[in-house]
């Protein structure tokens, strides 16, 4: 059988058997076109590259047990679309898992600095207070409320970017106006660090 020659049940066949040879010409029909696709979605040849190699090394692994009721084109790239899903939502989960750890950090940070002279968490205050109007919002929805930046972005209808501008500007000027305070200069840095 030569590698032009192949159906797709004849594929499926050849891979059911454990044809290396039916299994490289999947490899080399669909490799790159599928790489594309992915790419598609996730804005990273690597990553896509990734996602497709992960989903032919399973073609294999699976091959004694592999049943295809459409077209073997249609089956892979649907098998790449769903490890792109599968990926994205794993991810999703860890990021969501670390704002929520970041967000029980901040509470222990703020907790832990409670015993600090009442004079120095005022100074805070005051410094945060003194924030121009729209500095001040972001800054405190950001870093006390626990918005995301794009979700900030969402709700004051700017873009993330001017929201980044306007926590740096933040820093900045708490930074100066408390320089002389090691124990807010270590509050501060903390905000900077973690939950920038």
């Amino acid at each position: 059988m030569s590698s032009n020659s192949y159906s797709d049940k004849e594929l499926v066949s050849a891979l059911n058997e454990g044809d290396r040879a039916a299994y490289k010409y999947i490899y080399l029909t669909y490799y790159n076109d599928l790489c594309k696709y992915i790419s598609s979605y996730t804005n990273s040849p690597q990553a896509a590259e990734d996602i497709v190699q992960n989903v032919l090394l399973k073609l294999w692994e699976k091959r004694t047990d592999l049943k295809i009721h459409t077209s073997f084109k249609n089956y892979l790239f649907r098998s790449a679309y769903h490890t792109f899903i599968d990926n994205y939502r794993k991810k999703k989960k860890i990021n969501e898992k670390l704002e929520t750890i970041r967000h029980h950090a901040l509470n222990e940070i703020i907790e832990e600095h409670s015993s600090l002279k009442e004079e120095r968490l005022v100074a805070l205050r005051k410094a945060i207070e003194e924030l121009p109007p729209k500095c001040k919002n972001i800054f405190v929805l950001s870093k006390f409320e626990g918005y995301k930046y794009k979700e900030i972005a969402e709700i004051l209808g700017i873009s993330v970017n001017t929201v980044e501008n306007q926590i740096g500007k933040a820093f900045k000027v708490l930074r100066e106006k408390i320089l002389n305070t090691k124990p807010l200069n270590f509050f501060l840095s903390f905000f900077e660090n973690k939950f920038s």
